[in-house]
């Protein structure tokens, strides 16, 4: 293979920028890393020598190099690898490399190549995608946390507001205390900032108003107050409160409180709401969120997919091959949702082999064709288990659509009916629920 380019891969750079360019002599190797790569939607582009490689990327950027570091007979390294990188231009894209022989040697001399990870073969392909995700900063799309401003005063929620949007959050105000519980509804805020003083009404006992709803008892609250007495400020945090910041507040306070309560939050939701081994949501939290989506579509009139997918024969994986093949089975399909979906779209892990997507705003024919690719993609993938034969798994798909099914309870039984029938039909199929 060449260095030179196809126009059809230069169209797909153009769409995803995921070019990864791979520089080793060894064919095997090169299709090998290659195949699984693909599937997990980056492009690799093999170059025979690191000497080659300026003029192949000078006019493509590009996620990573893999490096294939040569094995000599007697099991050590060819050291020609890093002279070249040596006297070559320092490339601009990260370096990672790959190796035959793992010792403290080798991998020093590949840090000081400017190597950023370093993988013994055979190539744990699941890590090395997490790295690249890692280095194109796609792994975890972050969304801007959401801080409702409770404030009957126009003027200070406005200032707070700007103050927030200044450090990248979502801020919104409500200065109408009626509208508390539907604003809190409709937004869903990751923290709320509110007043304790308030026309017809205190913010403590709108605190407790708004933590008597189950979904929202977890809702950091900071209330701000012109109140300088201990005792009540006390009394505030024992009755609902999370923090207590003294009027007027200095924009940085108010930024760096928030932020530091919005991490801790942050962190602690993770482990609450996401399975551990493919941290894509558990099984609680993905309901919770598919009942919200089903409210605000119904608000909005707008339509969604519902996804439910089962891996096909995966207690024989876990009998033939052990659980460490089952984990890496899990990961590589978890890991392959979140790289063909949309940033927009919800996974989560329903539990065992089960796994289930909310795709938004796509109607269940457009879910069809999404997923079967996603189908054919992990169908294709190879697993390398230790001490067995190349191992492929597949998986088997129902889908239910919003309106067709109107509540999160029939669209939760339409697409797993569906699914259901996809594995009776033969497994390695999608099939679309009809009412």
């Amino acid at each position: 293979m060449d260095s030179s380019i196809s126009p059809q891969l230069v169209h797909q750079m153009q769409s995803v920028d995921s070019l990864v360019y791979l520089v080793s002599r060894d064919q095997k190797f090169v299709s090998v890393v290659s195949q699984p790569i693909n599937h997990f939607g980056y492009f690799v582009q093999h170059v025979r020598d690191f000497k080659s490689l300026p003029v192949a990327m000078a006019d493509h950027r590009s996620v990573a190099i893999l490096v294939d570091i040569p094995s000599l007979a007697d099991g050590s390294y060819e050291k020609d690898i890093f002279v070249e990188i040596s006297e070559g231009q320092r490339a601009a894209s990260p370096l990672i490399f790959f190796s035959d022989v793992d010792n403290q040697v080798v991998r020093l001399k590949a840090i000081r190549a400017g190597g950023t990870a370093f993988f013994t073969k055979p190539v744990n392909i699941i890590g090395l995608i997490d790295k690249l995700d890692s280095l194109k900063k796609t792994s975890i799309t972050t969304q801007p946390n959401r801080v409702l401003i409770i404030e009957d005063q126009l003027p200070v929620a406005s200032y707070y507001q700007m103050v927030l949007k200044m450090s990248g959050m979502d801020a919104q105000f409500v200065t109408d205390s009626k509208d508390v519980l539907e604003q809190v509804r409709e937004f869903h805020p990751d923290l709320i900032l509110m007043d304790t003083y308030m026309p017809e009404i205190n913010g403590v006992d709108l605190a407790r108003v708004i933590r008597q709803i189950d979904e929202f008892v977890s809702i950091p609250i900071i209330f701000l107050s012109n109140e300088d007495d201990f005792s009540k400020r006390i009394e505030a945090l024992d009755l609902g409160a999370d923090d207590f910041l003294i009027k007027p507040i200095k924009a940085s306070h108010l930024m760096a409180v928030v932020s530091c309560r919005l991490e801790r939050l942050r962190t602690l939701r993770s482990y609450m709401v996401r399975d551990s081994l493919t941290n894509l949501l558990n099984h609680t939290t993905f309901r919770n969120v598919l009942s919200q989506e089903v409210s605000r579509c119904k608000r909005q009139a707008a339509q969604f997919s519902l996804a439910m997918l089962d891996l096909d024969h995966f207690k024989t994986v876990n009998n033939t091959y052990g659980h460490a093949a089952g984990d890496s089975v899990l990961k590589s399909l978890s890991r392959l949702l979140r790289q063909r979906l949309r940033s927009s779209d919800i996974i989560g892990r329903y539990g065992g082999e089960e796994f289930v997507a909310l795709l938004r705003d796509c109607v269940v024919e457009n879910a069809l064709d999404i997923m079967d690719e996603i189908r054919t993609h992990f169908s294709e993938i190879e697993f390398y288990p230790k001490g067995g034969n190349i191992l492929n798994v597949t998986f088997s798909c129902g889908i239910s659509g919003f309106p067709e099914y109107p509540d999160a309870k029939d669209l939760s039984d339409a697409a797993d009916q569906a699914l259901y029938a996809a594995k009776a039909a033969g497994r390695n199929q999608i099939i679309i629920a009809r009412p």
